[in-house]
């Protein structure tokens, strides 16, 4: 029987672990909308954001630069700085990192509603190449929720 084959999510043969800074997009599952309404996170949208705020308190070198909170996802640039020491352990990787955020806001909402399916498999990435795209990325996450509004 032949399978599917799963398309790849991420560039193949780019090291995720090297400084640069990454726009990430997270769904929810079957893009529920779990976080409130736009401009007013509820109980969820809120560990949503305080989760991705304490990003960089798990790993020394990764911040979180520019981000939006939208009811059934989230937009978010994550930036890797340079590495100034050796270790022994590996930097860890984007997708460690966006699998850290999940699973810690999964377990803080299944406090509250245990049989919840919160997020989608994997998520999107793009590589911020140059201050362009940057920019461009930044006026996207800026007029997410604007643009959304209209929609509804």
């Amino acid at each position: 029987m032949d399978l599917p084959k799963r398309k790849l999510q991420r560039l193949h043969g780019f090291d995720y672990s090297k400084a640069n800074y990454y726009f990430v997009t997270i769904c929810t599952d079957e893009r529920n909308e779990l976080f409130g309404e736009i401009g007013k996170p509820n109980e969820f949208g809120n560990v949503v954001e305080a989760k991705l705020l304490e990003i960089e308190n798990h790993y020394e070198n990764v911040f979180v630069d520019k981000y939006v909170i939208m009811p059934n996802h989230i937009h978010a640039i994550i930036v890797l700085k340079n590495h100034k020491t050796e270790r022994s352990r590996p930097f860890p990787t984007l997708s460690q990192i966006v699998g850290l955020y999940k699973s810690g806001v999964t377990k803080t909402i299944h406090e509250k509603n245990p049989e919840l399916k919160v997020w989608q498999k994997s998520f999107n990435d793009v590589i911020i190449r140059n201050e362009k795209a940057y920019n461009e990325i930044c006026k996207y996450i800026y007029d997410n929720p604007l643009k959304a509004e209209l929609d509804y």
